[in-house]
C-alpha cells in the first residue's frame, strides 16, 4: 500500500523529510527521493521530523543521504541520532560533502 503523505518537501535549497521510514516503506522512499530531479549544489536536510523504524530503514536512510550527497554539500539537521551515528560509522562524515548539525539525542525505546 502506497504511503498516502509525501516523504520529501522542497523549499528552496531545503529538503525537509517527514514519517516514520519502516522496511515496507523503502521502496516508495527510494523512487520519491529519486524523482526529485535536479538539486542545488549546497542543500540543507531538515529531519526534524523524520523518524527510522527498524534496522532495514537505517540502511535505507544511509543510503538516501549518500546519494544526496553525491556531488554536492549536503548539511544534515536535527538529524536522528540513529543516522547520524552510522553515517559516522561508514566513514561517510570524513568525505567533506556531509556535515550533521543540531543531531538529536533520541530516546530509547523500552
Amino acid at each position: 500500500m502506497a504511503r498516502a503523505e509525501a516523504w520529501c518537501r522542497r523549499d528552496g535549497d531545503k529538503l525537509i523529510l517527514c514519517g516514520e521510514l519502516t522496511v515496507a516503506d523503502i521502496d516508495g522512499f527510494h523512487a520519491e527521493i529519486d524523482a526529485l530531479g535536479p538539486l542545488p549544489e549546497c542543500l540543507s536536510l531538515e529531519l526534524a521530523g523524520f523518524e527510522i523504524g527498524d534496522g532495514m530503514a537505517a540502511v535505507a536512510a544511509v543510503d538516501a543521504v549518500r546519494r544526496l550527497a553525491q556531488g554536492r554539500r549536503l548539511v544534515l539537521r536535527n538529524s536522528p541520532q540513529l543516522l547520524a551515528h552510522n553515517l559516522y560509522r561508514i566513514g561517510a562524515l570524513e568525505e567533506g560533502n556531509l556535515l550533521v548539525v543540531d543531531m538529536r539525542e533520541d530516546e530509547p525505546y523500552g
